[in-house]
């Protein structure tokens, strides 16, 4: 059962998520630092005026507010991804490592993470891997997705993006590996059936590559990715035999 404090807290937390949702910030505001005035520069309440602060992009008062929050409670491990989370949207990506790794530092010993906490750690690495992916950092780019793989690998999403970076690079064995994990999970994830393709295409392995594209063109007749690709290589053959 909660204590009537912690029981009040998440009374706040519900009322503004709601807020939020509506984007009634200054009535999220209002009600945070009424709940401060009443119990003190508690934690919970200093993160979640971090939040506010953070939906309305006003950056530098939220990184205050997680600062107080982590300060007040060092293994406040949410205010600390919060915290990260913000340096990363400003592009400042050593600080965001820095606070993650110390976090991380913080709870090494710990035998397990909830899925909810290991899935934001991993989103922290992603939004970091784009940053250094639009900055055309790709090297940079592809270790920071590695390691959110590495975090909470049940993400097609992210393993699609590195598939995509690594045929960029032209990295043709890497790309596939990464295509393939998914297409474990999901046999029918189109978009990866047709990349494979593409992958193996360029790879020298047109047989396979056609195999690919067929099957995605079978689960979906619509697809016009899988069937120009088709087509392509009905063109290639038969150029082939006119040449014979």
């Amino acid at each position: 059962m909660l204590s009537p404090k912690r029981r009040h807290l998440a009374e706040i937390h519900d009322k503004v998520t709601i807020y939020l949702r509506l984007q009634r910030y200054q009535a999220a505001e209002e009600l945070v630092r009424s709940a401060l005035i009443e119990m003190g520069p508690y934690p919970n309440l200093l993160n979640l005026l971090g939040v506010i602060f953070h939906r309305q992009s006003h950056f530098s008062q939220a990184i205050e507010y997680f600062e107080q929050a982590i300060a007040a409670n060092p293994r406040f491990l949410e205010a600390a991804l919060n915290l990260s989370a913000t340096f990363s949207d400003l592009g400042f990506y050593d600080q965001a490592e820095k606070v993650y790794s110390d976090a991380m530092t913080l709870f090494k010993d710990d035998k397990v993470l909830p899925d909810l906490i290991l899935g934001r750690l991993a989103n922290l690495h992603n939004a970091t891997a784009m940053g250094y992916e639009q900055a055309g950092l790709l090297e940079e780019a592809t270790l920071e997705f590695q390691r959110a793989l590495s975090i909470y690998p049940r993400m097609p999403d992210v393993r699609l993006k590195l598939a995509k970076i690594f045929l960029h690079m032209e990295l043709y064995q890497s790309s596939k590996d990464q295509l393939l994990r998914i297409l474990e999970e999901n046999p029918s994830h189109i978009e990866s059936l047709n990349l494979i393709g593409s992958v193996c295409y360029r790879m020298g392995d047109i047989d396979e590559a056609g195999r690919h594209w067929q099957k995605a063109q079978n689960l979906n007749p619509q697809d016009r990715t899988s069937k120009t690709y088709i087509r392509s290589i009905a063109r290639l053959e038969s150029a082939k035999g006119l040449r014979s």
